[in-house]
């Protein structure tokens, strides 16, 4: 597909444009932001072929704003043949859409359309073999999306490369042989619909048989298996009733047992107390002396302590004195920090007056220079704005004129060619001819010495005026002669000056501050004297009292120590009585725990004996229900084993019309089978795991090699870049297709994922360029048109020439690159430049 022609009315910003593209091979587009360029040559192509518009806004709002009906008209040739679309938009009443399709026919434009507008886009995409999605990704680099084709998933990937190679006819010839697949699988599943019943009765003949014979053995093992259940059943229970005898007796044996141990521990408790008790009697009684003569030493202790903590409180008044003191002379060394700092201060400042004086003058002088300078840059400000209203006036006049006389020029043109029709018609008097192609001839004519009258009477004086009037302001403004910088450094200069000035001002009061703040040091010093011998006096007297208290805190652990012994004194008779009676006791308690051991002993080798001889007994108690049960569960499967023998001799009768059945159906599925085999071979083939994705792994090498060409004269051949196709899975054996796109630099291959958005940039250039180049190569989707939307602000100077280059070399690839950019370095390499200038008339479109 080439594009011939774009024309915009009211299409977005844009109240008309025809731009024609018929002569342009590789061009820059030029024009200030907002003038509509991405919208003309990104937008409306993809707008007027597949309806697609901005994310977020409505078909409505691609109206220009004031006005109610938008058209957009792309001209371009595809397969030999010249077609265009016309989709237009009114937002009058309800609103209305159209899209027309038409072909050129012998000069002469015919409908290709469907009735809706949906089925018109879908003969578009038919025609194309492409739909917005691919299109866009594969022709065109839109502003801020150099990756719409890297920037989609691995499979989305995959997607559009299919749509680029033609793939879309194998999801037909799928189709086909899906449907077909599933009529004969119809077919063979009512046929195994029956097969299976028929299947279901025949097993069911084997089945009865074998659950004869097994039934019959069951019922042999059953009734043996209840003969030996009654039998062992008698002899269990008759050894059950021997042992709950022994085992009541046993019962009744430990409960006395437990009995006496329980006696046995209280009497034990008892006489631990006693035997603790009399050891600490005999303890005391053994230091019975030191006791008596550590009571008289803390009697001795005591007092001197009592005499030294009267003097105690006296030392802490002291101490709490010369804290206070210390803080009162800290407070006065704060104080006094500040104060000789300003004094250090003040004295430099007073020693500068000199230098203060001078700057206090230049000052004066600068502030009159600045106020002169002010008014001179308010004057400049003003014939700027003069001459910015007149620019814009004479460039729009100018503009005005221009679009008339292209018009008049366009609409001569087409008169003109109507009139060449009467001197070719051959008709002997065309004065008077009848038919509609030279009666419109003629009108032609009288029209076309109209048009040229108006193009005499033509006058570009206004303009000239306008122009003329623009230089006149220019002249003026340059006569004031304001310099900007000049300007700049006056305000900095009196902005340093300023505080040397106000300090030169202040000098008489800094001096009387500066004696009052050396009386004010003066008073400190005074101050911090007296404090400093009053602390002293307190340090001597506190001396002295220390020197004194230093014996009270030993004398107080001794007096703790002495007590330990001497609180035990009252003690000594208390033990002497606990002595004699806690011997007497602990004899008793002996005997009697004697006499009680030796009963429990017998009691427990009694119970032993019988524990022993009734060890199964609970085992074979919880057997009576289980055999029981045995019996039970024995007498009813006999019986229901006898009820199904004589059902299934019953029910084992003839099968012979069900195997017949069964052959003759077995014989009509073995075509069907195999031909339904046939077309799931060919539904493999055809799916995107066969023949395409065969065809991709074909195509994938040619795009890598162009792809590796452009990318390598972009990075200096810093970097390569590789598609895989395939990759193994991590959750699970096997190989998922994939389109992975994986570069290579000098530390090695790495994920596109991972480079900077500047690498990336390029990767995606390189790419975008291959693929439309591998676009250019295949039939039946050529877009020979690319168009790169402000792709180049990311990369520095270096790569940016790189890039230019890269785009120049492709050119030669395609029928037609546009370059849009408001980079002016990348605007002068190309030969070929479309400026694009508003007016309220239209769009103005220069080639130049």
């Amino acid at each position: 597909m080439i594009p011939i022609s774009i024309e915009l009315v009211n299409f977005r910003a844009i109240p008309y444009a025809l731009i024609d593209l018929s002569s342009v091979t590789i061009a820059a587009i030029c024009g200030r932001n907002g003038a509509g360029k991405s919208s003309a040559f990104t937008l409306a192509p993809i707008f007027s072929l597949f309806g697609d518009k901005i994310k977020g806004i409505s078909m409505d709002d691609l109206v220009r704003k004031g006005t109610q009906e938008m058209a957009v008209t792309f001209t371009f040739e595809h397969q030999d043949s010249i077609y265009r679309t016309i989709r237009t938009r009114s937002i009058k009443g309800n609103g209305k859409s159209t899209l027309e399709l038409q072909q050129k026919v012998n000069e002469q434009w015919e409908s290709r359309s469907a009735e809706k507008i949906k089925d018109t886009e879908d003969i578009i995409r038919n025609l194309l073999n492409l739909d917005a999605e691919t299109f866009t990704a594969s022709s065109m680099i839109l502003q801020g999306k150099a990756n719409e084709f890297t920037a989609q998933t691995a499979g989305k990937r995959k997607e559009i490369l299919q749509q680029v190679l033609g793939l879309n006819i194998y999801d037909q010839l799928l189709e086909s042989a899906r449907h077909k697949s599933a009529t004969l699988n119809i077919e063979i599943e009512r046929a195994k619909s029956k097969l299976t019943d028929l299947n279901e009765t025949l097993a069911v003949k084997e089945e009865k048989d074998e659950l004869l014979a097994e039934h019959k053995q069951q019922l042999a093992e059953t009734s043996e298996n209840l003969n030996k259940y009654e039998a062992d059943l008698k002899l269990l229970q008759i050894e059950v009733i021997e042992l709950q005898a022994k085992s009541t007796k046993a019962a009744e044996l430990a409960k006395q047992s437990f009995v006496l141990f329980e006696e046995i521990t209280l009497l034990g408790s008892e006489r631990s107390g006693l035997v603790a008790k009399l050891d600490r009697a005999e303890k005391i009684l053994q230091y019975e002396t030191q006791i008596i003569e550590k009571s008289k030493e803390a009697l001795v202790v005591q007092e001197k302590i009592t005499i030294l903590q009267t003097k105690a409180p006296r030392s802490q008044e002291i101490q709490a004195e010369q804290v206070r003191i210390q803080a009162e002379i800290t407070k006065i060394e704060t104080d006094s920090i500040p104060i000789v700092g300003q004094i250090a201060s003040l004295t430099k400042l007073i020693a500068n007056k000199s230098i203060l004086d001078v700057a206090a003058a230049e000052f004066v002088e600068s502030i009159s220079s600045l106020e002169k300078l002010d008014k001179l840059q308010m004057l400049d400000q003003e014939k700027h704005s003069s001459l910015l209203v007149a620019q814009e006036l004479s460039s729009s006049t100018r503009l005005q004129f221009e679009n008339k006389k292209k018009a008049l020029d366009e609409r001569i043109r087409v008169l003109t060619g109507k009139t060449v029709m009467l001197a070719d018609s051959n008709c002997i008097d065309v004065t008077i001819a009848a038919c509609h192609f030279l009666s419109d001839a003629q009108k032609a004519k009288a029209e076309l010495i109209l048009a040229n009258d108006e193009v005499a009477k033509l006058d570009p004086i206004e303009c000239n005026i306008l122009e003329n009037a623009y230089e006149l302001l220019l002249n003026e403004r340059k006569a004031l002669d304001y310099d900007q910088m000049v300007h700049l450094k006056l305000k900095e200069r009196v902005n340093q000056l300023r505080p040397l000035s106000e300090q030169a001002g202040q000098l008489d009061a800094k001096v009387e501050l500066l004696t009052n703040l050396e009386a004010q040091m003066k008073r400190f010093e005074e101050s911090k004297l007296a404090a400093e011998v009053r602390l002293h006096n307190l340090n001597e007297e506190s001396g002295a009292l220390l020197l004194e208290l230093v014996e009270l805190p030993d004398l107080q652990q001794k007096l703790v120590k002495i007590m330990e012994w001497a609180v035990l004194k009252d003690q000594l008779a208390t033990s002497i009585e606990i002595r004699g009676s806690a011997t007497e006791r602990i004899a008793a308690i002996d005997l009697e725990v004697t006499n009680k051991t030796n009963r429990r002993n017998g009691y427990d080798v009694d119970t032993s004996l019988l524990v022993l001889e009734t060890i199964e007994f609970e085992a074979k108690k919880q057997m009576v229900p289980v055999y029981e049960q045995q019996i039970k569960a024995a007498r009813e499967q006999q019986g229901i084993l006898q009820v199904r023998i004589g059902g299934l001799q019953t029910e084992l009768k003839a099968f012979e019309d069900a195997e017949a059945e069964r052959k003759r159906i077995t014989t009509y599925m073995e075509p069907l089978v195999k031909e339904w085999t046939r077309y799931q071979t060919l539904i493999k083939a055809f799916g995107k795991d066969g023949i395409p994705a065969l065809i991709i792994e074909n195509a994938v090498p040619a795009l890598e090699k162009i792809a590796n060409e452009i990318l390598g004269k972009m990075s200096k051949g810093k970097h390569s870049l590789r598609f895989e196709t395939q990759r193994e899975l991590k959750s699970k054996d096997g190989i998922a297709e994939t389109l992975d796109i994986m570069i290579g630099d000098w530390s090695g291959e790495r994920p596109y994922e991972t480079f900077s958005g500047g690498e990336q940039l390029r990767i995606d250039f390189a790419i975008r360029f291959a693929l439309a180049e591998l676009l250019a190569c295949r039939a039946g989707s050529k877009v020979e048109w690319l168009t790169i939307d402000e792709g180049l602000g990311s990369q520095d100077g270096e790569h940016r020439a790189l890039v230019l280059e890269s785009i120049k070399a492709v050119a030669d690839r395609f029928k037609k690159v546009l370059v849009i950019t408001h980079i002016e370095e990348a605007q002068s390499v190309f030969d070929q430049r479309i400026y694009f200038e508003n007016s309220d008339a239209g769009i103005n479109i220069q080639v130049a």
